[in-house]
Parts: structure tokens; C-alpha cells; sequence
């Protein structure tokens, strides 16, 4: 490696390590003040305030880490430029490209350092935080609530809302089950139960009550307990159980290959897998816009301006990827194509940038 290159991996590391730590420390900050009062129930100490806060910073860091690579690459391409060390590099023949190669370098660390947090940081950090956020004594004990509208899942005829999933997904609470006609014209039955539990392979509901509808009249069954046929499998259902971020990319590929080859299929779980395979990369994209941003001119712009462009780039792509991401789920475009596509704008757009650079 050139004593060039040199200076430009370690000013790109450095300033990137300060932009994330900078980063991290306002959110740090800003959830002390958000969780100070507690859940609400059980002992909230300053102790347990600070490690609970702590114990979120690695969901945090995989976030803000594309973005501190931006930033970091803005600042120092600045500094560079600023002292004239990126024109005389220019001068000597050195193509954009080449001025890339040593930062990207630093955007492969960081695409690293991303994987490791979501494989084997976050799966543990994330879950402990939330244990003691609820006062359990075990990370990822007891059910977890799906909100106040439920679970959605359809399997032929049946149209399911589950309230609470736990038990590694062998125990769902508080269902309710439509029977539809035909095109979905039309409900022959509405079936309510407390619980469903997993046992031997099936399915039984407990606590039951059919509402059989016919023209005339709605007759109303009681029953203690019935057998639930739908092939629902607890390894499936256990992905509803914590909150996509906490699985590996291997049981989000289990998750998402049993749904996919299944009779249920969950935007859900495949835009999470996506998204771990892709996001890593981000920061690679981030630095080969920041890059042309400054050498198109290198004396134009201040750097608190070329800052704020950045933040304006991170939260366009933050923006573009939460959009994608609700019309995938709601089933507008494959969760693939919700993943991939701001990434490939933005790519798209940095190339445009290199042409006229």
C-alpha cells in the first residue's frame, strides 16, 4: 500500500470512527431522557437505566454505521481538499476510482463490523434489553403481543388474527378465525379461542366458541377444546415471537424458505432476510457518492455544508427504504425488490456522478 493510500485509509477510519461514536453518543443520551421513568412497573434504577440503554447501542450501530461512513468520507475528503492534497493526487493522475480504493477498504470494515452485530451481537443484546425492559427474568420469556391489530395470516378458506404468540411459537393466545366463501364474498363461520396450543404434531384450540351464520339465524357452539387443522409449524411462528433484528441470517433463511414454500407467505419475514444480506453493502454506496460530491469541486462548498448534504443523502436512502419496505409488506412489490431497489438508485446515481466527474 502506497504512503498515499496509507493516509487515506487511516484519515477515513478515524474520522468515520468519530462521526459513529459521535453519533452514538447523542442517541445514548437522548434514550437515557426518553426511558428515565421507567416502564412503569418493578425497581428502575440508575444501574439498570444505563446498562438498558447500553444493551440497545449495537441495534443502534448497525443503523448509523452506513451513515458514518458518509460522513466520514464528506469530512475527509473536505479536510483533503481543503490543503489541496486531493488535487495534487488528481494532478498526478489519479482517476476518482482511484481516490476510492482505500476508502472503500474502510466501507468493507464496516460492512464486516455490520454482520457481526446482526449474527452475533444484537441476537443476544437486543432480547436481554427487552427482558429487562418487561422485568422477566430470562431474555425472550413469555408472549410476545402483537399489537393491537394482531397477527394476520390467511390459509385457504380461514382468515386468521392471532393476539400473542410464546412457547417458541407452540402457544398462540386470544385468536379469532373467519370462514370465507369463495373469493372472500361471503364469511360461513366466525371461530373464537383463548389459546391454540402445538402438541404431537397438531393444533387444538381451547376455550372455543363458533359462531355458525346461515341466512336465518347465527347458531353459537361452546366447545372446551377442538382440533385446529392448518399447517402452521412452531419454528414458523417462532419468528413472530421477537422482533426480526434478533434472528440470525440463518433462521431469517429458515424462516423465510418455510413460508415461502408453504401455504402462508410473509413479506415480514422475507423483507427482514433481504434487508441483512443487503444492508451491510450500503456504506460501500454511501462512500462512491461522497467522493465525486467533492472532487466535482473541490474548493466549492464549506464543510458544514458538504455535512448537511450528507445527512440529506442518509435520510433520502432511510426514507426511500421505509417506504419500500411498507408497500412490500402490504404486499405491493416483492420484498426483494424493496430492498434492492433504493440501493440500486442510489448506486445509479453515484455512477451519474463518476461519469461527470
Amino acid at each position: 500500500m502506497k504512503r498515499a493510500d496509507r493516509l487515506l485509509f487511516r484519515g477515513m477510519l478515524l474520522y468515520s470512527s468519530l462521526v459513529l461514536i459521535m453519533l452514538l453518543a447523542l442517541v445514548y443520551i437522548a434514550q437515557l431522557v426518553a426511558k428515565s421513568s421507567g416502564p412503569g412497573h418493578g425497581v428502575w434504577s440508575m444501574t439498570r437505566l444505563l446498562s438498558y440503554t447500553a444493551l440497545q447501542l449495537p441495534d443502534v450501530a448497525y443503523d448509523l454505521i452506513p451513515l458514518a461512513l458518509l460522513l466520514g468520507a464528506l469530512v475527509w475528503m473536505s479536510i483533503l481538499s481543503g490543503h489541496s492534497e486531493v488535487i495534487a493526487l488528481r494532478m498526478l493522475g489519479w482517476s476518482v476510482w482511484r481516490l476510492e480504493q482505500p476508502l472503500l477498504l474502510v466501507g468493507v470494515l464496516g460492512a464486516g463490523l455490520m454482520f457481526a452485530l446482526g449474527e452475533w451481537v444484537i441476537p443476544v443484546t437486543s432480547p436481554a434489553a427487552e427482558a429487562m425492559w418487561a422485568n422477566a427474568d430470562e431474555p425472550g420469556a413469555g408472549f410476545h403481543n402483537m399489537g393491537t391489530q394482531g397477527l394476520w395470516l390467511r390459509y385457504g378458506a380461514q382468515i386468521i388474527q392471532i393476539g400473542a404468540v410464546g412457547d417458541g411459537g407452540k402457544i398462540l393466545q386470544n385468536l379469532h378465525i373467519a370462514w370465507v366463501h369463495q373469493g372472500m364474498v361471503g364469511v360461513d363461520a366466525m371461530t373464537t379461542a383463548s389459546a391454540a396450543v402445538f402438541k404431537a404434531g397438531h393444533w387444538s384450540l381451547r376455550n372455543v366458541q363458533i359462531f355458525a351464520i346461515t341466512p336465518d339465524q347465527i347458531r353459537v357452539t361452546r366447545v372446551a377444546e377442538m382440533p385446529w387443522s392448518v399447517p402452521l409449524l412452531p419454528d414458523t411462528l417462532r419468528s413472530f415471537a421477537h422482533p426480526t433484528r434478533t434472528m440470525t441470517l440463518l433462521t431469517l433463511w429458515q424462516s423465510y424458505r418455510d413460508l415461502q414454500s408453504g401455504a402462508l407467505n410473509m413479506n415480514r419475514v422475507a423483507l427482514a432476510f433481504w434487508r441483512r444480506v443487503s444492508y451491510p453493502w450500503v456504506g460501500l454506496v454511501m462512500i462512491l457518492l461522497a467522493v465525486p460530491f467533492v472532487t466535482r469541486n473541490p474548493r466549492g462548498g464549506g464543510l458544514a455544508a458538504r455535512i448537511m448534504a450528507g445527512l440529506v443523502l442518509g435520510l433520502g436512502f432511510h426514507f426511500l427504504t421505509e417506504m419500500s419496505g411498507y408497500i412490500s409488506v402490504s404486499g405491493g412489490i416483492p420484498p426483494l425488490a424493496a430492498t434492492v431497489l433504493p440501493i440500486v438508485f442510489f448506486a445509479v446515481v453515484a455512477g451519474l456522478l463518476h461519469r461527470f466527474t
